[in-house]
């Protein structure tokens, strides 16, 4: 009986990968045909990838550059640019660590100040507003825009966790 040789036939795999040089250490390893075409770059692992970019890639070639500032200023000077978006932000990560239910979007917030005239809902001044939950959050109040009403600073810290005002004949 007779055995077939198949060390010298190549593997099924080889008809659809290539022989290819890591373009970091030059050791030879396989890679699909589809990625040899897709890629400009070809990488052996994830080390020499890695290694790859802290040594030799320019850095206007890596998706972290920001025209020769740090992802640090970048994001220091996009908080600068966006305090309205930060502030939203901010506050929908403070009404999930309550466990509130809902959300709204920084759109609706938008339309409900521009309801309001861009004025105080309780002393009806147009100052700076800040989102008030009419049933506090720490009262099992949701984070949906129905729940919400725009008050200036001064307003929203003298009712801080009340249901309303001393005074309810000075809503308006």
């Amino acid at each position: 009986m007779k055995y077939k040789n198949y060390s010298r036939q190549e593997p099924k795999w080889a008809k659809t990968r290539l022989q290819i040089k890591c373009d970091f250490c030059n050791v030879l390893f396989w890679e699909d045909r589809s990625k040899v075409k897709k890629h400009k770059r070809h990488f052996c692992s994830t080390k020499c990838y890695s290694d790859y970019r802290k040594e030799i890639m320019p850095p206007e070639e890596q998706n972290s550059w920001k025209g020769g500032i740090s992802s640090y200023e970048a994001h220091k000077r996009w908080v600068k640019k966006n305090p309205e978006r930060m502030a939203h932000l901010k506050a929908r990560r403070y009404a999930r660590k309550k466990g509130a239910e809902g959300n709204h979007t920084l759109e609706e917030w938008q339309e409900l100040k521009e309801k309001f005239n861009y004025k105080c809902v309780h002393c009806g001044l147009k100052k700076i507003l800040t989102k008030d939950h009419i049933i506090p959050l720490s009262l099992g109040g949701t984070d949906y825009i129905e729940n919400i009403q725009p008050l200036c600073r001064s307003c929203n810290s003298k009712k801080w966790k009340k249901l309303t005002y001393e005074n309810p004949e000075q809503l308006t």
